[in-house]
């Protein structure tokens, strides 16, 4: 963008040289919004991840998730981190909407375009199978809407809460669809259509309320390139690194399903879907911290206060999931998705240990990008991106889902090994971890430790040892962290 001087965030203007403190109880506020309407949306997300898996079967499933994978490398193209390049440039300089929000939306549409293009003429050879052959086709679609969507405005300007709760409505009305319209495999095709309306809906809800807010006006909205080249120079470092994260979470998929099938695929991506529906958990604080911590990047005490508080936050979230998923994740898939994927618990339950590690990953490595340090994180991601494919190229043939599984798990831990390197050599966020990572861990550990230690006939009672280790770490939380949640009650509800 030629109207913007810096690379990597660093905006140097008068209006951003002395950034206002980051505004707590907005973080605290679009925070807990976020996660209440994202828990609320992820209950209807499972219940209809287990309608859909119990109506179409493991096969089907698997041709969907293989369908996925492959647009989700394809949409790199349409969006190599312009929208979070234009998020970063907008949380610094609000006035800038109307240019940022008209190049991004002809630059990706341009770009949506040309993808479409080629993925017809990917299926038009019909290389992966006629069935997959379709899903893509319909499935691509949502690069348009990836493309439209104007989220990123949003959470620029802070105003996350009414999208949120849309965002919720209108995923709770696909439920009602599927059971009418999805009721064994021949409807897979059907399946993937009926997500196109849904997301529009999500599309055209966003626009209207950033034009509502004044965020941008349609009148001064154009079709411009002009400073395409510059917003390109800037994302290339966190198109590429968004890159790297794909091939850590979707090589396996990919190279699962040429070697070992679609069933194959349908087990592994049961497990897989199961374990990124956290996601939303660090989504909802990523959302909630990206702004302040945009604006807080040129002053470092500030940078370190905010970035130790997102970094606990995420500790003392993901390391109980993952302790409780890796003791009783097994039980857990079987209720939801019955016998048919049985063999997606065992793989649920050892992926559990990629929550813990992708959560502080997130504190540690995913923050670089608001601080301005897109080339860095772009670094650490390609190594881990190279170990965890060389990985399954060799341990997917001889081991399946498995030597997926150990690829994630090698990915995951080498990014945080390259993150705490990264905090030593660099001297970035200079606040000690060991305090912050020790309690949330210790607590997990020994909960985790103790259910799988209790004798096998006790583990019938499997949704009474969750219970009892959920209640457990929450006590510690409150025993650990009283006075921070005090602290964000008080943000959240003073005037």
């Amino acid at each position: 963008m030629g109207f913007m001087t810096a690379v990597d965030g660093s905006l140097q203007d008068s209006t951003n040289k002395h950034p206002a403190p980051p505004n707590q109880r907005r973080i605290a506020a679009n925070f807990v919004t976020l996660a209440g309407t994202s828990a609320l949306g992820l209950v209807v997300t499972i219940l209809i991840s287990i309608y859909v898996r119990r109506a179409i079967g493991p096969v089907a499933m698997g041709q969907v998730s293989w369908s996925l994978a492959v647009i989700g490398y394809l949409g790199l193209i349409v969006n190599p981190g312009l929208t979070t390049i234009g998020q970063r440039h907008l949380a610094g300089h609000p006035s800038r909407g109307n240019e940022l929000v008209s190049l991004l939306l002809t630059l990706q549409t341009v770009l949506s375009t040309v993808v479409y293009i080629l993925l017809m003429g990917i299926s038009a050879f019909d290389f992966p199978g006629p069935a997959i052959s379709t899903l893509l086709l319909i499935q691509g679609l949502t690069l348009f809407l990836t493309s439209w969507n104007t989220g990123w405005v949003l959470q620029a300007h802070e105003r996350m809460v009414a999208p949120s709760i849309a965002a919720l409505a209108i995923n709770a009305l696909q439920l009602p669809v599927l059971l009418l319209f999805v009721h064994s495999p021949s409807d897979v095709n059907l399946y993937a259509f009926l997500a196109l309306p849904f997301a529009f809906a999500g599309v055209i809800f966003n626009f209207w309320y950033i034009v509502h807010h004044r965020a941008i006006r349609l009148k001064h909205l154009r079709a411009t390139f002009s400073g395409a080249h510059t917003l390109l120079r800037e994302s290339w470092a966190v198109g590429l690194a968004q890159t790297a994260v794909l091939i850590v979470q979707n090589s396996g998929i990919i190279i699962l399903g040429i070697v070992r099938g679609d069933d194959a695929v349908g087990q592994f991506a049961t497990a897989y879907r199961l374990m990124m529906v956290t996601t939303f958990i660090t989504a909802s604080l990523w959302s909630a911290f990206f702004p302040a911590l945009s604006r807080v990047a040129a002053t470092p005490e500030e940078a370190s206060q905010l970035s130790r508080q997102f970094l606990r936050l995420l500790a003392w979230i993901g390391f109980p999931l993952a302790a409780l998923g890796w003791a009783c994740g097994r039980h857990v898939v079987e209720l939801m998705y019955g016998s048919a994927f049985a063999e997606s618990g065992p793989y649920f339950e050892w992926l559990c240990l990629v929550i813990a590690l992708s959560f502080v990953n997130y504190g540690l490595v995913a923050i670089l990008v608001p601080l301005g340090r897109s080339a860095l994180q772009f670094q650490i991601m390609a190594i881990a991106a190279a170990v965890t494919l060389a990985l399954n190229a060799v341990g997917i043939p001889l081991y399946g889902a498995w030597g997926c599984i150990s690829a994630l798990i090698a990915g995951e831990a080498v990014v945080l090994g390259l993150g705490l390197l990264m905090r030593s050599k660099q001297r970035l966020l200079r606040y000690p971890i060991v305090p912050v990572l020790a309690p949330p861990l210790l607590c997990s550990l020994g909960v985790a430790a103790v259910i799988t230690l209790l004798p096998s006939s006790y583990h019938r009672f499997w949704w009474l040892e969750l219970t009892i280790g959920g209640l457990v770490l929450l006590l510690c939380l409150l025993g650990f962290e009283r006075g921070n949640l005090q602290r964000l009650v008080k943000a959240v509800f003073s005037r």
